[in-house]
């Protein structure tokens, strides 16, 4: 392997192809992480205003390197396999360019370079490559200035100066590349074409930086440029869309190999603006920036789609499983890969007690959330943002080293599972089940059918081409895919072959028999007939006769055990804890 990010890609491409949970499109669908031989864990390392790199300006190469080297340690340490370095955080450069001025966060003035012709990007994509770190130049592509002050220490040969006639000033005070100009985008690609054809990276990373409002002051150009447009915000749209295309092709024609990745803010489009929208009611890329970025993935523009779901499960605005739920719908039938974008930062620097981020709250928050983004289809991997907010000896260090051994999440209620907690902590590390969100597994809560179904799915590794589900299970639902696998395989016929009470709780005797139709058809089990439930359990009456041959078989082979009572209650709803020692009996025959 050369470089993480390359191969990476390579395999994706070919797991896509055959290992898939896809129901539509079997091809070119990707699988839950995992299905993955590897993931991709990656982390943002910023320089703008000294967040990462370096410690504090200077021109000192001997400085820079130790910084760098320091950097790339604490990678290595945390065990990331990607990193996404920033070299162009307000139109200029952490590299030699013939474009862009040297940046004055690296060296103290812009314009300034390093001393002893030291190449910050140069060195380190070299070190980085020696640890098995794959390099993505991250390029903010119309910022030019932070603030209204940074004008005063603008080099003569910035793109403030040399473009005059490209540069806007926006009502934050801050100068932006004026994206309605087609020579904005063309000299963005060429900083772009720049940067590949000189260092031996392995991506382009954009982030959320498009227009910055919506009282961006373009009129004039509006008037000049989109005649053909009846709304500013559809010209707008046009203009984003034709640079991450113009990008993406540029890209594409230096090193097919090479991959463009884009990270937008986490929201398309809330559904009350628009139908295809998620079920939200927060800032959208749609409207607020103009960045159409469900359109980009649905023509396949970059490699990697990377949303900023920077939200708690459960916050009203935002839910971080609503919202990933529909990147990974909106990833569906393409060629984009999905990546999630974690708020690690929050957990870090969080100090109000009453926040879903705070202390062993915000620790619990994202470790749920990699638990679930590890059963997400369509999804390769995480990033987090950033770096620095990952201390020494703190609890975000064991979050970070946890996540990225590829560990099984400790949650917090465990003690009191103690008789299930080999088989909970076995699934969850396989991707099969996962905890409830907060930090818990919640062991003596129910289990709804749904839920049952997919775990089933998941645990098999089952695949079907689904031409049709059950009436009341949703397109737009986590399990959909799942529970039409289960109806194509014969898993399950639902309540009447027409309904499935999808969020109806899952009887122990129900569960036996979904169970039983697998093994009996993979001959992992037989029957036995002889066996007298009533002999066995006070309550073996109490079976319902399409249940009696199945259940008999799971209770004879030692998968179903009754209670200390001697009853079975086949009618009683499975627990959490009981579901996942009895799948995890499942997992041990048919391994």
């Amino acid at each position: 392997m050369k470089y993480i990010s390359k191969t990476l890609y390579a395999i994706l491409l070919l797991v896509g192809l055959f290992a898939s949970m896809n129901i539509l499109t079997p091809p070119k669908a990707v699988p839950a992480l995992a299905e993955h031989p590897e993931e991709l864990r990656a982390v943002w390392a910023a320089t703008v205003f000294g967040l990462d790199y370096p410690q504090k300006p200077t021109t000192s190469a001997g400085l820079l390197r130790r910084n760098a080297d320091k950097l790339l340690d604490r990678i290595e340490e945390l065990d990331y396999n990607t990193v996404f370095l920033q070299v162009r955080p307000s139109g200029d450069a952490f590299y030699k360019s013939d474009i862009f001025p040297w940046s004055k966060y690296l060296t103290g003035v812009q314009g300034t370079a390093p001393a002893d012709n030291f190449d910050p990007l140069e060195y380190f994509t070299e070190e980085a490559h020696k640890r098995g770190i794959s390099v993505h130049a991250w390029l903010n592509p119309y910022r030019l200035t932070l603030s209204a002050a940074d004008e005063t220490g603008l080099s003569e040969n910035s793109i403030a100066k040399k473009y005059a006639h490209l540069t806007v000033k926006h009502t934050d005070g801050r100068l932006y590349l004026n994206p309605g100009e087609p020579e904005s985008i063309e000299l963005t690609v060429r900083g772009v074409q720049e940067i590949i054809q000189n260092y031996d990276i392995d991506g382009i990373h954009i982030d959320d930086y498009f227009y910055p409002d919506t009282n961006f002051p373009d009129a004039d150009t509006f008037a000049k440029y989109g005649t053909q447009f009846s709304d500013i915000g559809d010209w707008r749209r046009h203009n984003t869309t034709s640079l991450v295309r113009e990008l993406h092709n540029a890209i594409k024609a230096e090193d097919e190999n090479l991959i463009f990745s884009v990270s937008p803010c986490g929201i398309w489009a809330n559904k009350s603006s628009h139908p295809d929208g998620s079920d939200t009611s927060g800032a959208e890329a749609y409207y607020e920036y103009f960045a159409d970025t469900r359109l980009w993935v649905k023509e396949n523009l970059m490699d990697w789609i990377i949303p900023q779901i920077y939200w708690y499960n459960g916050f009203d605005a935002a839910d971080f499983r609503i919202v990933s739920d529909w990147w990974s719908n909106t990833v569906k039938d393409t060629n984009v890969r999905l990546c999630i974008g974690q708020a690690v930062y929050k957990s870090a620097e969080e100090t109000n007690p009453d926040s879903a981020w705070y202390g062993q709250k915000g620790i619990d928050e994202l470790t749920n959330q990699t638990a679930y983004l590890r059963n997400l289809n369509g999804c390769i991997g995480y990033a987090h943002y950033r770096l620095g907010c990952v201390p020494e000896g703190s609890a975000t260090e064991d979050f970070v080293l946890t996540a990225n051994s590829g560990k099984a999440p400790q949650f917090t209620d465990l003690k009191d599972f103690l008789w299930a907690k080999d088989a909970i902590l076995a699934l969850t590390e396989k991707g099969i089940i996962k905890g409830m969100g907060n930090g818990t597994f919640g062991g003596s809560a129910p289990v709804s059918r749904a839920d049952f179904t997919l775990m089933l799915v998941r645990l098999l590794n089952g695949k079907a081409v689904v031409t049709d589900n059950f009436s009341d299970v949703s397109p737009d639902k986590y399990y959909y895919d799942e529970i039409g696998i289960a109806k194509a395989l014969g898993i399950t016929n639902g309540r009447d072959g027409i309904y499935f009470d999808p969020e109806g709780k899952v009887t122990r005797e129900e569960m036996a028999t979904l169970v039983y139709r697998v093994l009996k058809k993979e001959g992992f089990i037989t029957d036995n007939e002889n066996m007298s439930l009533t002999a066995k359990f006070t309550d073996g009456n109490e079976v319902s006769e399409y249940a009696e041959t199945a259940v008999k078989a799971i209770v004879s082979t030692g998968l179903l055990s009754g209670y200390e009572t001697g009853e079975l209650r086949p009618q009683g709803f499975a627990t959490r804890a009981e579901t996942a020692v009895f799948l995890n009996k499942v997992r041990e025959i048919i391994k």
